[in-house]
């Protein structure tokens, strides 16, 4: 009779172990037994016993365990090394618990809806990006990132699409912030503008009122500054952005709307997008003119 071949045996690890290392203990206490004092012979089988009962409580816990937790307690404990992190992950928690205990459909569905939509903000901030969406809180952080610790670079592209451009309160308090930091030698400011034909119309030599101010103001405070027009870049669309760099830590990016005011701002500190927006800037650089030189070329007060 042709015998069918027989599926290899494996060894049944969880099954064995516990006899593996009661038989190790076993010698180990025999030879403490015959061959040390007797003082040393009890520390030893305490140790032993120790590491028994340690070994045995983990296998019952990981058998006990329903399907699918032991990574949720796994991801508690490393939490639980992150004091600010895992204060937030328990006050989170507890939130959930409390919205576990309403039991109305409507309510569920809604809340689910709300909680998977934090879900999807928080999968943005966990990759390093954090977004401000419609409102001026952005500066606030601007501000706080300039006056970090350990920043001693600022780079900006400012795409100036009309001169309404950071002539507003909020943006004339964010300048006051660049001229104080770059005054008193704290950080080195370095700015490029893209500017419009509706400020920079081709047949003038220098952009037109209040943007002109607003570039001559920040070089007379001792900001690096050159400018570009837009129709310059029409084979480089890609350098055309509002952005800030933000050393090597951040890469800022803000969207604006045809009236110039921010739609979005985004903050990002993915080294890779901080870096490859420092080749962009590069390759702008070499569009761009200083404003030193046309203030010489034009004889301008500067």
């Amino acid at each position: 009779m042709l015998e069918l071949p027989r599926e290899p045996q494996t060894l049944d690890v969880n099954r064995w172990w516990p006899l593996a290392v009661a038989a190790i203990c076993g010698v180990l206490v025999t030879a403490a037994a015959l061959f040390l004092p007797l003082n040393a012979a009890v520390l030893l089988c305490g140790l032993l016993l120790s590491i028994l009962i340690g070994l045995a409580s983990r296998r019952e816990i990981s058998n006990s365990a329903p399907t699918g937790l032991a990574p949720e307690l796994d991801a508690s404990f490393q939490l639980a090394r992150d004091e600010q992190v895992f204060e937030r992950f328990r006050r989170t928690t507890g939130l959930l618990l409390k919205v576990s205990r309403h039991h109305d459909l409507i309510y569920r569905n809604i809340a689910f809806e709300q909680i998977d939509e934090l879900n999807r903000r928080l999968t943005t901030i966990s990759s390093g990006t954090l977004v401000f969406d419609g409102t001026e809180t952005w500066r606030i952080e601007y501000e706080r990132m300039l006056r970090s610790r350990g920043l001693f670079l600022y780079r900006s592209v400012a795409w100036v699409r009309n001169a309404d451009y950071w002539q507003d309160e909020p943006g004339r308090k964010s300048m006051a912030v660049n001229f104080e930091l770059q005054g008193q030698g704290i950080l080195t400011i370095e700015r490029i503008a893209i500017l419009s034909d509706a400020v920079w119309p081709a047949e003038n030599s220098l952009p037109i009122e209040p943007i002109r101010n607003w570039l001559f103001d920040q070089h007379s405070h001792g900001i690096w500054i050159k400018l570009v027009r837009e129709s310059s870049l029409q084979q480089e669309p890609a350098l055309l952005a509002d952005i800030g760099i933000y050393g090597s830590r951040a890469l800022g990016t803000q969207e604006l709307d045809e009236h110039c005011r921010t739609v979005r701002f985004v903050l990002t500190f993915d080294y890779a997008k901080v870096a490859e927006a420092e080749e962009r800037w590069n390759r702008l650089s070499v569009y761009a003119e200083s404003v030193a030189s046309f203030l010489d070329r034009y004889d301008v007060a500067g």
